[in-house]
């Protein structure tokens, strides 16, 4: 199984299943409460990565390209949802460039750091 599908169940469970309503609104005016996402979403693909390294015998996690794309993907992210947060009009435009972005990062790993 590639890794692609770990990193993007990392990123659904991250950026969904741990971020409550409350987390969601009050990310756009709380560093604190933005960084507490980026915090859950970046250890929801850490062990993304664990996983796979354990399901398929790889020591992945412990890669140099790993341990440089989880400060990355922190700061990305982090950054993205801060902006996003800043824009007044919420639309589901808004929302699909978001999640693109997202998913082009993860997508972006799998090219060129993921080397099997």
């Amino acid at each position: 199984m590639d890794i692609l599908f770990f990193l993007l169940l990392g990123h659904f469970v991250g950026d969904y299943a741990f971020q409550s309503d409350m987390m969601a609104e009050k990310k756009k005016s709380s560093m604190g409460a933005l960084t507490l996402h980026i915090f859950y979403y970046t250890i929801t693909i850490w062990i993304s990565f664990i996983c796979y390294s354990i399901l398929y015998q790889r020591g992945l996690f412990l890669k140099s390209s790993t341990l440089f794309f989880m400060p990355m993907l922190f700061i990305q992210h982090w950054v993205q949802d801060f902006i996003k947060g800043r824009i007044s009009v919420c639309s589901k435009q808004v929302y699909y460039l978001d999640q693109a972005i997202h998913l082009s990062v993860l997508y972006l790993y799998r090219i060129f750091f993921y080397l099997p």
